[in-house]
């Protein structure tokens, strides 16, 4: 995700159902009560996910194709070593026509995960949701607010496609009204650990990332860096149902400044207090420099403030700038001194191996490590 948009963005600076019911449904049947009470205690907020974490593959994101089931090969090549795997989705195959809603491969990927549990009662994993809006929205919800934005391609390797007005009530409505179904399906399956917000994506499933080319073709449609940052508040409303699952909130700087981005870490590091879900301050720009020379450097700085203001209730985690392996053991000892909970690590990604080209035993004690809290041996 954040080797794609680099270059991009330098001008501006987490049991499936054992009766499922139908894949394809109408909001009517996506209730509450399809789910087991005995799941999840009502008022409980499920564990978050702990250690080193399977980022999954986003090339079928980027060739703007829906997700296939997740792929496990990587994690039980590497049996015991990760706590998690990341499900990606994207809006456009939850929700093909407004108000129905095919949740048939998601379905399948947490019974995969519930199966590779089975096989691995030891060492189970949890699941982290992310779901993909921007380009690969569904057409009819790019168009609820007026024409489509055309954006050019960014980079060689970005295509560019059409956005919609991510910022208007029309498409902020649709996107919260998603997350409503997502959690009436999926908030009490204890599989399902934590959820990725993407609220008001533009390039990647990251908030704070967009593109100088779509920047200035959304202020010609009204876009303001206030209605960007209404939008980013209003995130935490948007997955405001979740309220057994918490929330993975990918922060940068927005267009090169700490203004908003501070303000919306705050909102984060208090939902839980106030009534809101369970919010974890994240990062995807996870390298050896990150917290020092890094684009992101201010954001580090504030998650080390916050948390120490209230340690106990200050929850954090990242993800990998990249996949290549040889960064990430000094990029686990920035993460463990800035009190990370896991780390989404890049399976193997072009001519990169990732995590795939280091042997168990250095994942072992790269996982062992951040449980503890403690820097790797690099």
């Amino acid at each position: 995700m954040r080797r794609l948009t680099a270059l991009a963005i330098v001008a501006l600076s987490g049991i499936v159902l054992t009766a499922c019911s139908p894949s394809t449904v109408t909001p009517s049947a996506v209730k509450p009560s399809a789910v087991k009470p005995s799941a999840v205690k009502p008022s409980a907020v499920k564990p978050l996910l702990v250690g080193l974490i399977d980022k999954g593959s986003e090339a079928s994101y980027h060739l703007g194709q829906p997700y296939p089931v997740v792929d496990l090969s990587g994690v039980a090549a590497q049996s015991g070593v990760f706590g998690g795997v990341v499900v990606n989705q994207t809006w456009e195959q939850l929700e093909p026509t407004q108000g129905t809603f095919n949740f048939s491969t998601l379905d399948a990927s947490l019974a995969a995960v519930t199966a590779y549990n089975s096989k691995h009662a030891n060492t189970p994993i949890g699941v982290r949701l992310r779901v993909f809006a921007a380009f690969v929205a569904p057409a009819w919800a790019k168009s609820l607010d007026g024409t489509p934005i055309a954006v050019p391609a960014h980079l060689r390797t970005d295509p560019g496609g059409t956005l919609g007005q991510w910022w208007k009530s029309g498409y902020r409505s649709a996107w919260a009204s998603l997350q409503k179904a997502l959690a009436a399906r999926y908030d009490s399956n204890p599989v399902l650990r934590e959820v990725a917000v993407s609220s008001c994506t533009t390039l990647t499933a990251e908030p704070f990332v967009m593109a100088p080319a779509t920047v200035a073709l959304a202020t010609a449609d009204g876009w303001t860096t206030g209605a960007q940052q209404n939008c980013l508040d209003g995130a935490l409303q948007d997955y405001g149902p979740w309220t057994h699952t918490a929330i993975y909130y990918p922060m940068n700087p927005l267009s090169g400044s700490m203004t908003v981005t501070d303000e919306v870490m705050q909102r984060c590091a208090s939902s839980s207090a106030s009534g809101g879900p369970r919010c974890i301050l994240a990062n995807n720009a996870l390298s050896p420099v990150s917290a020092s020379t890094g684009r992101s450097a201010p954001v580090y700085a504030q998650m080390n403030s916050i948390w120490s203001a209230a340690p106990t209730a200050t929850s954090i985690a990242f993800q990998m700038d990249g996949p290549d392996s040889a960064t990430y053991c000094a990029a686990l000892a920035v993460a463990v001194a800035h009190h990370a909970g896991s780390v989404e690590l890049w399976p193997s990604t072009g001519d990169q191996p990732g995590y795939t080209s280091e042997p168990t035993a250095t994942l072992a004690g790269w996982d062992n490590a951040l449980r503890l809290g403690e820097a790797p041996a690099c």
